[in-house]
């Protein structure tokens, strides 16, 4: 019996932490064949942009096709989502290129090895809840913004002049200074590939049947690795004739397959030792916004295809750190999940993770064969599959429905946005999250107060309903709205109730709050009672030592509760409807302000009342 239990814990252990064991034996050739599909067309893809990222984080170019190898393998066997292909993408590069471009190339092995130590120590720790922190606003402010500082950075390539800049302002003194050194060839090539790419894109909303609508969708779908390879035979042609080149060409790249080596822990350069603890001084603030970049984004995609199903968090970063990790030791950049291609495999009709297996054969096959005619490339190029990959990246369609339904989240938008366009992206990340922070603050120190008059078996009373639940920050301000009610012409008597049917939930500072706003009312001579509180709200009143408090349970026992031993007087509107014993109730909040307005309040016999306040 005890083996037993024991087996099916270790098969519930493989089952959550090795995701592969729980599909692999339902596998069928229906799988087999979309999978396939799948695979060989987010490989055609990943090729030419895996080349191109490398050249935005300023690395060589099978640096990108490396770190595009090893997260395939891994993430079949450790990934949840099926529509996540590992591999390096256009965030990553620039983040990369933001926190290496001053340093040799070991320092980005060394970053990719500790994003895999910190993603998999989120996953052990299960601190996916900082995730929920960066709300789509910030991520919609976020990506636009690197959307934009990489087609800046890349209208350089197609303008076929060569120097460094970092934020917007930089990049775009630095075009000024430079655009007269621009190359009409690689203007020209640059323009003409971006006009291809985006006209191949529309191939597929092009109407057509049966085949002929397969193929334009699969040319559309492939379009990146077309246009390269047709890159590539014009130069053959140029290099062939002897002709000079009219633009900028690739640098070479090292042929064949990577060497397994250990991450750099310190290297040597001439008389001068780096170490470690150096190295990662360098790098410092990359450990950890990287990674949590990385982790929000595989998580965001896990949301957006879980179809309402469970987003397991917790498997997708230690899958993400084990990527990471395994390709640091083959020289990879920091890698992750892409929606674009995410939303590519959707649409070609993916099964399972193993389509992973077939994107990475596809970039072994390149490593192994074309890497020798990488210089092939025309750089213009490069830039051209950049600025039409992320142009359907900037999220312009939010700010219609946030200026009309919540412009608080709008100004968090446009912080995000300015602040990493006008300074780096990482800044802007986390002055869209402190902006957030400081929203979700102010929700709760200033809750909506619902405040209406009501009249229930002869008993008027006053009901104050706050919309979430009372925290420390917002008792203060409570405290005084309350306070403010028996100060008004008329309410001096009238029992203040606190409505508790909405609260998720109180803490001690809160609990004491309402007890001393309690104390303050009784000793007017005024009844305050805490309406629909639950069993946890009041073990916290009693623990807080709050023993003067007057709970109620439902609406209906409230006149009851009211008409006490403490209650000498009974408070009635002074109107035609006192002489029923039926509810009336205000529906608009009560006028704080000087003033003593009049309201026209129905009755339940269909007249209408009007009601000095």
């Amino acid at each position: 019996m005890q083996r037993a239990i024991k087996n099916e814990k270790i098969y519930k252990f493989f089952h959550q932490h090795v995701p592969i064991t729980k599909w692999l034996p339902k596998y069928n050739s229906e799988n087999a064949m979309g999978d396939m599909i799948s695979g060989i067309t987010i490989g055609l893809t990943m090729i030419p942009q895996s080349i191109a990222y490398a050249s935005l984080a300023n690395l060589s170019p099978q640096v990108g096709l490396y770190s595009a190898l090893m997260g395939g393998f891994i993430y079949m066997t450790f990934g949840t989502v099926k529509q996540v292909s590992m591999g390096p993408t256009s965030l990553m590069a620039l983040l990369t290129y933001e926190y290496t471009k001053n340093l040799t190339p070991e320092y980005v092995v060394l970053l990719t090895f500790m994003c895999g130590i910190v993603e998999i120590s989120m996953g052990l720790f299960k601190l996916g809840f900082l995730v929920d922190f960066i709300s789509t606003p910030v991520t919609s402010g976020f990506t636009t913004a690197t959307s934009i500082i990489v087609v800046m950075s890349q209208v350089k390539g197609i303008l076929g002049v060569r120097f460094k800049g970092d934020t917007v302002k930089d990049i775009l003194e630095k075009l000024i200074e430079h655009f007269h050194e621009r190359r009409s060839g690689d203007m020209i090539f640059g323009l003409g590939a971006i006009a291809l790419i985006l006209s191949m894109r529309e191939l597929r909303n092009v109407p057509a049947k049966g085949n002929l609508k397969k193929v334009l969708w699969f040319i559309s779908l492939s379009r990146n690795t077309f246009v390269v390879l047709l890159a590539m035979f014009i130069t053959y042609l140029f290099e062939s004739s002897g002709t000079p080149l009219p633009y900028l060409t690739s640098d070479t790249a090292k042929t064949g397959l990577p060497s397994l080596q250990f991450p750099p822990f310190g290297y040597t350069s001439g008389n001068t030792t780096v170490t470690l603890p150096d190295m990662l001084y360098e790098i410092r603030s990359a450990i950890f916004i990287i990674p949590l970049v990385s982790v929000l984004a595989n998580v965001s995609i896990a949301k957006t295809y879980a179809n309402g199903g469970i987003v397991e968090a917790t498997q997708e970063m230690l899958a993400l750190g084990m990527c990471n990790i395994a390709g640091s030791f083959i020289m990879s950049m920091p890698t992750c999940g892409a929606f674009t291609r995410s939303a590519l495999s959707q649409a070609s009709g993916v099964q399972t993770t193993l389509s992973n297996i077939y994107a990475t054969a596809l970039i072994l096959l390149s490593i192994m064969f074309l890497t020798p005619h990488f210089h092939l490339i025309p750089r213009a190029l490069l830039s051209s599959i950049l600025i039409s990959a992320v142009l359907f990246m900037v999220d312009y369609q939010i700010v219609k429905p946030l200026w009309k339904t919540n412009r608080a989240e709008l100004f968090v938008t446009l912080v995000t946005l300015l602040i990493s366009l006008f300074f780096t992206v990482e800044i802007g990340l986390l002055a869209g999250i402190c902006a957030n922070i400081i929203h979700l603050a102010l929700m709760w120190s200033r809750p909506k107060l619902k405040i209406e008059l009501i009249k229930s078996k002869g008993v008027e009373f006053v009901l104050i309903t706050p919309n979430n639940g009372l925290y420390f920050p917002a008792i203060d301000y409570l405290y005084r709205e309350i306070m403010r009610i028996p100060k008004q012409e008329g309410y001096a008597k009238i029992p203040l109730v606190i409505n508790c049917a909405h609260l998720k939930g109180l803490d001690y500072t809160a609990a004491k709050g309402l007890s001393l706003i309690s104390s303050e009312i009784q000793a007017k001579d005024q009844r305050f009672v805490v309406l629909s509180a639950s069993e946890k709200m009041r073990y916290v009143f009693r623990k807080s030592g709050c023993k003067s408090m007057v709970f109620c349970n439902s609406l209906d026992a409230l006149p009851a509760t009211i008409l006490g031993d403490h209650c000498k007087e009974k408070c009635v509107l002074n109107s035609s409807s006192t002489k029923r014993n039926d509810t009336v109730v205000v529906d608009v909040p009560i006028t704080l302000a000087e003033g003593t307005p009049l309201l026209n309040v129905k009755t339940p016999n269909g007249n209408d009342t009007r009601v000095d306040l």
